[in-house]
């Protein structure tokens, strides 16, 4: 009985202590949304639904909630929020006032929401933490479904669910690259993060053309201490002019499998990668230029059209090949995938969408109460 008792005891304090630094440090956990709304009510057809909370996603709630539309938020299950690109950004200084933050796009997006929460357009923001796992469109709204069963409705929907970068399979495992992507010494994205390479022994991985484009530009950016490319096994798909170029910036390139990422685990600084072939390339940071995969599942389960890559093709204003279904953020083809697109993206998506309501002169105000437990739809017109 002692034994348990002290047991309970001491996971307590562990966990008071845990507590307490996180409140000392000011830091709490930014994957955790910080707000609660009231949910939706049953058989409401709502101007908006945003799927998504990233960059894209956060500024198009903003912009949908203070433009006084009623605007339901899917954040999307745990799980789900990994798969996507937002949920790994840590500091962003590509974009001037970001400096302060860490986990750059989870805070920005937990900020927004509190500040929502806490303003006078407090009743228009109906945030769930569940993904949308299916979708239709009828009668000219759109039915959308979550993975507990739930079903909502909404007469625009805005798909703001990203992409996630392919990952290097070494000796089986995407495991070995992530605590060094996580502290930044391994990057995706060479618009963001190249200027970090300044005066740094390189690598680029990946086989495409794509890869030694992004190596061929890091090297005519910035005087770097060498550049390499690693093809993890793969067969280097370099037009004859790449090739050359590549040649002329002294760039070599090893074909053989990685055994092993070389560095420090704990403080996720990377010293180089541990060939099959017994040899060893000294690197200071790595670039993993092997594509994306992005998240269109709702997009193609609408028919909506999409590039070779698979994101979703939509017009200027954002919206796609279905009416009323708009892309935004890194989700759109051909577009930048950077949160200032993203932002643009949002707002442009939202204004238009405002324009629409207002012209239609479309609300999206409470049923009365005798239709409440009908069958029918409030809010649609």
């Amino acid at each position: 009985m002692k034994s348990i008792i002290l047991s309970l005891l001491t996971a307590a304090i562990v966990s008071f202590q845990g507590i307490a630094a996180s409140e000392k440090s000011g830091h709490p956990d930014p994957t955790v949304n910080p707000v609660t709304t009231k949910q939706p009510e049953d058989n409401k057809v709502y101007p908006i639904a945003i799927i998504g909370a990233g960059a894209a996603g956060t500024m198009a709630v903003k912009r949908a909630v203070l433009n006084n539309n009623e605007t339901l938020l899917f954040l999307g299950a745990k799980q789900e929020r990994r798969r996507s690109r937002g949920n790994w950004v840590r500091k962003v200084d590509n974009m001037p006032g970001f400096s302060r933050y860490s986990r750059t796009v989870l805070e920005l997006r937990n900020e927004a929401l509190e500040e929502l929460v806490q303003g006078p357009f407090s009743h228009n923001l109906f945030v769930i933490e569940d993904s949308i796992s299916s979708i239709e469109r009828e009668g000219g709204f759109f039915h959308l479904q979550d993975a507990s069963g739930r079903t909502y409705y909404a007469k625009h929907v805005i798909l703001a669910t990203g992409i996630m970068d392919e990952q290097p399979s070494i000796q089986g495992s995407i495991r070995p690259i992530l605590k060094y992507a996580n502290g930044q010494t391994v990057a995706y994205c060479v618009l963001c993060d190249g200027h970090r390479s300044f005066r740094k022994q390189m690598a680029v991985i990946g086989h495409s053309g794509a890869a030694a484009s992004n190596a061929l530009l890091l090297a005519e950016k910035y005087p770097l201490q060498k550049m390499v490319i690693l093809t993890n096994g793969r067969s280097p798909e370099f037009s004859p002019e790449l090739l050359n170029r590549l040649e002329e910036k002294n760039i070599s390139v090893f074909t053989s499998p990685i055994q092993e990422v070389l560095g420090n685990k704990e403080q996720k600084l990377l010293t180089g990668f541990k060939l099959e072939n017994g040899s060893t390339v000294e690197a200071d940071m790595a670039f993993v230029s092997l594509g994306v995969r992005p998240n269109n599942q709702l997009a193609l389960q609408l028919g909506a059209k999409v590039d070779e890559s698979g994101l979703v093709i939509a017009d200027p204003s954002g919206e796609t090949s279905v009416p009323n279904l708009f892309v935004i953020g890194d989700l759109r083809a051909n577009s930048m995938k950077q949160i200032f697109t993203a932002w643009q993206h949002a707002v442009d998506t939202v204004q238009l969408i405002n324009r629409r309501l207002r012209e239609k002169g479309e609300g999206s105000t409470a049923c009365p109460e005798p239709q409440r437990d009908s069958a029918t739809l409030c809010g649609f017109k």
